[in-house]
């Protein structure tokens, strides 16, 4: 293990819809290494199979993110399983990784372009900084993400920002409104202010990288 290395991710990204899915966030790699096992363990006993091959273990894992996958909305697939599966997924896929203590910080987890298939790969465009929200996550890192909305470039995301907020999606209204420029994820979460009103809490995420995060000017 490389001293200092990096053994988990900051962030799995799930884009199961055009635009939609989760953000995951792992605050060590203990809380990493428990979602991944709270998942895996028992799924490697339901099946009957040895936890100590490595084989069997991605096997199971990326059996489950296919399924999640193909039925997105099923009644057993929840914000917090999702969460295990796709931290088992990426652990088993980055292993070696792990290992030698270069895991990526951020990790996508997608529909393959054609072939109906998913590419776990790390997202190495979210540490480029664009000046806009490439993932807009209903949720804060401490409680693990949320609900993510993603943009494939700016004009989708201000096309979204601009946009009346509804009840599926009211964040990057709020972040458009409120930032001019930020970085490549912003996540927010409702909070209650004095008096009973309601505001959002707001947590710009880096990973380490130079980004800017400017408020908009007053109109």
């Amino acid at each position: 293990m490389v001293e200092g290395g990096r053994r988990h991710p900051d962030i799995i990204l799930v884009e199961v819809d055009s635009g939609e899915g989760f953000g995951f966030t792992y605050l060590s790699p203990e809380d990493f290494d428990y979602a991944a096992d709270h998942f895996l363990l028992p799924a490697v006993k339901y099946a009957s199979l040895d936890v100590n091959d490595l084989d069997q273990r991605r096997t199971v894992a990326y059996d489950f993110l296919a399924r999640y996958f193909t039925k997105p909305h099923a009644k057993g697939f929840f914000r917090e399983n999702v969460r295990w599966i796709a931290a088992a997924s990426v652990r088993e896929k980055f292993r070696g990784d792990a290992e030698a203590g270069s895991m990526p910080r951020v990790v996508l987890i997608t529909r393959k372009t054609g072939d109906g298939g998913i590419t776990i790969r790390p997202g190495t465009e979210y540490l480029e900084h664009p000046g806009y929200p490439l993932a807009v996550i209903v949720g804060k890192p401490s409680a693990g993400g949320g609900p993510a909305h993603f943009f494939a470039d700016r004009v989708s995301y201000e096309t979204t920002g601009k946009s009346k907020p509804n009840q599926e999606q009211w964040l990057p209204q709020i972040i458009f409104r409120l930032y001019e420029y930020t970085p490549s994820v912003v996540m927010g979460m409702p909070k209650e202010v004095k008096g009973g009103d309601m505001a959002v809490e707001c947590r710009a995420l880096a990973f380490g990288c130079d980004s800017k995060l400017v408020e908009r000017a007053p109109e």
